[in-house]
């Protein structure tokens, strides 16, 4: 870990990586309490995404989770997160065509997010129209038994 020290009237001090607050020399992370909660926040969100897609690029990790690809890089140089050849690049979108950066999926979160409303406005049609027409059958089959 790379540390930021100074020295304050004789007294070695550490600021924070991220907000440059003070904190004490002793502390085992570059991170003053409140950016280190932050920072281990963002990490289990890739640590998730990557357990769910192994293999994922920095790239795919950036255009899904819209953490920038700077900090995915710091990951990487902190030697959290390692990053292996992804032969899968170069796979196009299925609905507009663009390059997409993983194998994991086939349409851009754009398209994918396009088709998810969409199916969600239809699965609302079908429903109300299902209910109408249980409405219907079943004073049908009211009438069917009464004869």
């Amino acid at each position: 870990m790379s540390t930021s020290k100074a020295n304050y009237k004789g007294l070695r001090i550490r600021v924070c990586k991220k907000c440059k607050k003070p904190i004490d020399e002793r502390q085992l992370y570059d991170y003053c309490p409140d950016c280190f909660k932050k920072v281990e926040e963002i990490f289990e969100k890739i640590a998730e995404y990557l357990r769910e897609y192994p293999g994922a690029t920095a790239f795919e990790i950036e255009q899904e989770l819209k953490i920038p690809y700077h900090v995915i890089q710091n990951f990487i140089k902190e030697e959290r997160l390692i990053e292996i050849p992804n032969e899968y690049l170069n796979v196009e979108c299925l609905g507009c065509g663009r390059l997409l950066l993983s194998a994991h999926h086939r349409y851009c979160p754009d398209c994918r997010n396009k088709l998810q409303k969409e199916a969600e406005a239809a699965g609302a049609d079908l429903q109300s129209r299902m209910s109408s027409q249980k409405a219907k059958m079943h004073i049908a089959g009211i009438l069917r038994k009464g004869k």
